[in-house]
């Protein structure tokens, strides 16, 4: 009789284990609205906002180009009432957030080499440029570049894949990123059609 008892309480042992495993299992669901960015820029930047990214874009217009570190975010349709996970299947699109924008203002000059994003237009504006568009996060603007490079390896001729490398240091003043530096030594960006 005593070894009955210990069989059976070995089997409630074992199935209460396989529950508490299989419910850790069901708590590490990944919530793909939530998944990690695939790269983060560098510098002290990152200790006041989110830098991370999961693409970069190069946008080439007549006047200007503009480098954009993009964060994909997929939106939900709402759970799928089995405690609050968003099944992927059920996902309606994508949202973008901008953590960087770098943009450089041509002026008539050909892109080329390494650019000088803290030089300054014959009316004394400078021409370089730096943005930012995250969902309710209200610091869009940063402050002016004391210094900054930008380049690329390749000419930026539509849908190439170039490879580059930014630096950027930020006037010291009371805004979040004032005195702050991002920099990226290698990133690989599309350039838009």
């Amino acid at each position: 009789m005593e070894e009955l008892q210990v069989i059976g309480f070995g089997r409630q042992l074992t199935t209460f284990t396989l529950a508490v495993v299989a419910l850790g299992l069901s708590a590490c669901e990944v919530d793909p609205r939530k998944l990690p960015p695939k790269f983060r820029l560098e510098g002290s930047l990152g200790q006041v906002m989110d830098t991370g990214y999961d693409e970069a874009r190069v946008l080439v217009a007549p006047t200007d180009i503009s480098l954009l570190f993009v964060r994909v975010r997929p939106l939900g349709a709402g759970n799928t009432g089995d405690g609050g996970t968003v099944d992927p299947m059920m996902m309606m699109g994508v949202s973008e957030d901008y953590p960087l924008q770098v943009a450089y203002r041509l002026l008539g000059d050909p892109i080329g080499g390494r650019v000088d994003l803290a030089s300054l237009d014959e009316n004394g504006a400078q021409r370089g440029s730096i943005s930012r568009n995250v969902a309710n996060d209200p610091r869009n603007t940063l402050p002016r570049i004391l210094r900054g490079t930008l380049s690329f390896d390749r000419p930026l001729d539509p849908g190439a894949v170039v490879n580059g490398d930014f630096h950027i240091t930020f006037e010291n003043g009371i805004e979040a990123a004032s005195g702050r530096t991002v920099f990226s030594t290698a990133f690989t960006a599309k350039v838009q059609p």
